[in-house]
């Protein structure tokens, strides 16, 4: 899909990977409590190593950035769920 003329916006790919810690950091947050979220990052961090192998497997250099991108905004959200218990 890299090779296509698609645009960033209209590649679900890409959604993913900026979305997945978000998302896993979200429902956490909503179950868990926001003093407990900062755990989203391990989980957030290990399937986005895994998220960028596939995407570097598939040559989509594309959706590897926004996977990075992604495990980034994981990461501040769990900054913000560890300085909620300072």
């Amino acid at each position: 899909m890299s090779g296509d003329k698609v645009t960033w916006f209209s590649d679900p790919m890409v959604w993913l990977g900026l979305l997945h810690g978000a998302v896993i950091w979200i429902i956490m947050t909503i179950y868990l409590g926001l003093g407990v979220a900062w755990i989203s990052l391990a989980c957030g961090g290990l399937i986005g190593f895994f998220l960028i192998l596939v995407a570097l497997g598939y040559q989509d250099y594309r959706f590897a950035k926004a996977t990075a991108i992604g495990m980034a905004i994981n990461a501040i959200l769990a900054s913000i769920s560890v300085l909620s218990i300072i």
